[in-house]
């Protein structure tokens, strides 16, 4: 993960690029603390489940510990409105971003089986919203950055 972490900043910063997406994996093992370090902003992704907040609730701590300005994406927000809420009760009390709530919607299956982004896929309807979230992100990155 170090490796591969810093060519992509070395390549980044030859290619004048201002960010290097790192995906860790799900957990609180050592390949996520692996992609937690060196990190600016950490984007926790969720889902309205039980096991989707514990998860998000583990995760948190953890990164708490590396004092790192954080988001959430609240995926398929729409299929347990109960537990949504709770999870954005949770986001409030620990002081994390809420960047989107992103529906549940089959179009996702349909990009991948064509190869494609969802913003490829359906750039007037997921693809909008993705594209919304990311301008988020960047603004929360940059403003963290500065102060």
């Amino acid at each position: 993960m170090t490796k591969v972490k810093n060519e992509a900043r070395q390549l980044a910063e030859e290619k004048g690029l201002q960010f290097v997406l790192v995906d860790g994996s799900p957990g609180v093992g050592c390949p996520v603390v692996s992609s937690l370090s060196g990190a600016h902003f950490v984007i926790l992704v969720t889902e309205p489940t039980v096991s989707g907040l514990h998860d998000l609730k583990r995760v948190n701590q953890l990164v708490k510990k590396f004092g790192l300005l954080t988001g959430c994406i609240i995926n398929k927000a729409d299929l347990n409105g109960q537990l949504t809420a709770e999870i954005k009760n949770y986001l409030i009390e620990e002081g994390i971003t809420h960047i989107v709530d992103l529906p549940y919607d089959d179009v996702f299956t349909a990009a991948m089986i064509n190869g494609q982004t969802i913003v490829e896929h359906s750039p007037e309807n997921m693809g909008s919203i993705i594209d919304a979230c990311w301008e988020t992100i960047k603004q929360i990155t940059i403003k963290g950055k500065t102060g």
